[in-house]
């Protein structure tokens, strides 16, 4: 008779063995000993042997995640059964969990396992067989907020492998069917669907719920955010497509309008070459190259204008002006360039006072008539309008021209927008004149219209100026003047390093009889002013050696050259340049390039 056996009929209590060697099969078993009293003085124990492989199978059925450990040891510390790992029955367990187990009938700890990863143990004790039942979960499987659950958890499927197989089959189910409904929800987040609304009872998967469901919400959020960001890049690049192909007709546009008048200049220079050319051909060529050089000069001075514009770098010279007199200048200038010729020009023009530029609101009304007479047929009519209305001066210009459509409309004061054109381009433009305009007017403190009734039946601009009542005396401001008889200088100074340049300009000066030193640098300039002293120097800004600004600070500050008049002549015409040629000592700030009736404007002054 075996202890065990001897220990059953001595107690007459339920003795469960450790870990042993089965009697017949000699292979590692457990055995369960019961008392059995069937009559007097007759005492029977029933043995019933379990192998490794029956708790094996048991542990397999609580489907814990692959990262867990579930043990059984017995109290002599040798496992009769580990989840997923047959090979390591019989051997002993982690020490460190031993060592906790026998001071506590329950409870759990930190600590590596033998393999060195950082591990959690809870365990517990069975009270009839002393057996120890543990569960090991990596640190790292487990969140802070989840770990005391998980311990319940692991704690209650130990109680129910040890104490009732109900118990666990019911915590099973319940747990698989928690596992479940995340699963859907999760799957259900993944195919863009809204997850069906679930409560486990579990604390922490209805937690994991709450937070599919808002990142369910929030991924909402975003695909419409997403979609409002990938609208956006459309509406961008059809925006940006256009653009590219405003640049490139531009581009185009402004190609055409450069050849022709270079076609026309260089035909000319070249005509001018012939030697046996008659008066009258060299009369005309000199016509094409003074009206040429002229169109050029407008199209970079428009272009000019419109970049410093739209850089904010304008300063009008605002004053007091009568703007009916600057409508009059404008369509004198039109008349003597030959633009009205082939149109019928009618004029309503009344006094009105403004505060303004005058020289850019003249560029507005010549650029606005221009463009009427533009797009308006050979024999069509253009109306010019200037009243008062409502405290404001409005300025119409309307013409019985091609019109303008509905989908030109909204984009009319854009830079480089223009109507059909042919392609020859005699309407010609660069399709800025109206961006100009509009942003000469808003400096103004204006606002421009237009309106049409569509293709072939005309078109209108009307603009508006703040009013000023008619000041009792008026200044005219000074123009281009003949110089009187006996205040011609006898000698001017020109100092330019554009061999080209100066002597086109000494020959204009020489021919209205004037005598002309030259001089390429600014020390070669100095050195003949200080010797010759004359009466006025036209002086280059950008000069080899010193600039022009050094070259009026030492005129000034000689005492033979003190005296003399200054005009700077530069390619550079903001109000900051003006100022810094004031500050070094010019009289005068002329832009290149020159043109001879501002020149004649300025001797005259002397």
């Amino acid at each position: 008779m075996c202890a065990r056996t001897q220990r059953v009929i001595a107690t007459q209590s339920t003795v469960v063995s450790g870990l042993i060697n089965g009697a017949v099969q000699r292979i590692p078993v457990t055995t369960i000993n019961i008392p059995v009293p069937i009559g007097a003085g007759q005492r029977y124990v029933l043995a019933s042997v379990f192998s490794p492989d029956y708790f094996m199978k048991v542990i397999a059925k609580r489907n814990i995640p692959p990262s867990w450990k579930l043990a059984v040891i017995d109290p002599n510390g040798q496992l009769i059964a580990r989840s997923g790992e047959t090979a390591r029955l019989g051997r002993e367990a982690n020490p460190g969990l031993m060592a906790a187990a026998r001071q506590a009938a329950h409870g759990q700890l930190r600590q590596a396992s033998r393999s060195g990863v950082d591990t959690y143990y809870a365990f517990t004790h069975s009270p009839m067989s002393g057996w120890i039942v543990a569960i090991s979960v990596p640190a790292r499987a487990i969140e802070a907020s989840a770990r005391q659950a998980v311990m319940l958890a692991a704690s209650g499927l130990l109680l129910a492998l040890l104490c009732a197989a109900a118990a666990a089959l019911l915590f099973g189910r319940r747990l698989a069917h928690s596992i479940r409904s995340v699963a859907a929800a999760a799957t259900a987040l993944g195919q863009r669907r809204t997850a069906p609304a679930s409560r486990t009872g579990i604390a922490e998967f209805d937690t994991l719920h709450r937070s599919l469901a808002q990142a369910d919400q929030r991924l909402s959020q975003a695909e419409a955010e997403r979609e409002d960001l990938l609208q956006r890049e459309k509406q961008a690049r059809l925006v940006a497509e256009e653009q590219v192909r405003t640049r490139d007709d531009f581009l185009a546009m402004l190609s055409h309008e450069l050849r022709n008048p270079l076609s026309g200049i260089v035909g000319a220079a070249d005509l001018l070459r012939v030697k046996n050319a008659s008066t009258e051909m060299s009369a005309r060529a000199k016509d094409i190259l003074a009206r040429q050089a002229r169109h050029l000069t407008r199209i970079v001075d428009d272009l000019l204008d419109l970049a410093r514009l739209s850089r904010g770098k304008v300063k009008l010279d605002m004053r007091p002006v009568e703007l009916s007199a600057v409508v009059a200048s404008a369509l004198e200038a039109l008349r003597v360039a030959g633009k009205l010729a082939g149109h019928a020009l009618h004029c309503d023009i009344r006094p009105v006072w403004v505060n303004a530029d005058r020289t850019r609101l003249e560029q507005v009304v010549s650029n606005l008539v221009g463009n009427a007479l533009k797009y308006t047929p050979e024999g069509g009519r253009v109306e010019v309008t200037l009243d008062e209305a409502d405290g404001e001066a409005r300025l119409v210009v309307r013409d019985t021209g091609v019109g303008i459509g509905p989908e030109l409309m909204p984009r009319l004061f854009d830079i480089f927008v223009q109507g059909s054109v042919s392609l020859d381009r005699s309407q010609g433009g660069l399709g800025i004149g109206l961006a100009l305009v509009n942003n000469l007017v808003k400096l103004h403190g204006g606002t421009i219209g237009a309106h049409s009734e569509g293709q072939g039946k005309g078109s209108s601009f009307t603009v508006r100026l703040p009013r000023l009542p008619a000041p009792a005396a008026t200044l005219e401001a000074c123009g281009p003047q003949a110089a009187p008889a006996g205040t011609t200088p006898s000698t001017v100074l020109v100092i330019e390093d554009n061999e080209d340049a100066r002597h086109m300009l000494a020959a204009h000066l020489s021919a209205s009889g004037y005598r002309v030193l030259e001089a390429a640098d600014g020390h070669q300039g100095v050195t003949l002013a200080l010797a010759d002293r004359p009466s006025l120097a036209i002086v280059d800004i950008g000069l080899p050696g010193i600039d022009g600004y050094q070259v009026a600070e030492r005129l000034r500050a000689a005492p033979q050259t003190n005296g003399i008049t200054l005009i700077a002549l530069t390619g550079y015409g903001q109000e900051a340049d003006r100022e810094r040629a004031r500050a070094a000592g010019f009289d005068h700030h002329l832009v290149k390039p020159l043109r001879i009736e501002q020149l004649q404007g300025c001797l005259a002054s002397v």
